[in-house]
């Protein structure tokens, strides 16, 4: 008797485990941002507008002497600037913006 209630009990969680529950609804996509970005011979900055309030955008410049810099980290849904600098290091090579989510 003991055995044919842990069978069962087994049954409805087996069943459970293998799709007896409703498929979570599928996740929203984020906005996606608007960026604009800005160089010159030794700078490179980004800004993004209308984007997740749980997503940062950072400029990342790579410089004609092998080095790079990056800016700080900035929110993509305010507009905020984030710039880095190869002054001293040859001059900006070239220039992107590098994303992360929170």
């Amino acid at each position: 008797m003991r055995i044919r209630h842990a069978l069962a009990g087994f049954g409805v969680g087996a069943a459970l485990v293998l799709g007896g529950l409703p498929a979570a609804p599928a996740a929203m996509a984020a906005p996606t941002p608007t960026c604009g970005d800005w160089k010159d011979e030794n700078s490179y900055g980004v800004a993004c507008s209308g984007g997740s309030s749980y997503v940062q955008v950072q400029a990342v410049a790579e410089c004609n002497n092998g080095y790079s810099d990056t800016g700080p980290w900035r929110s993509v849904k305010n507009g905020s600037w984030s710039y880095a600098y190869c002054a001293g290091k040859g001059g900006l090579r070239k220039g992107h913006p590098q994303f992360r989510s929170l």
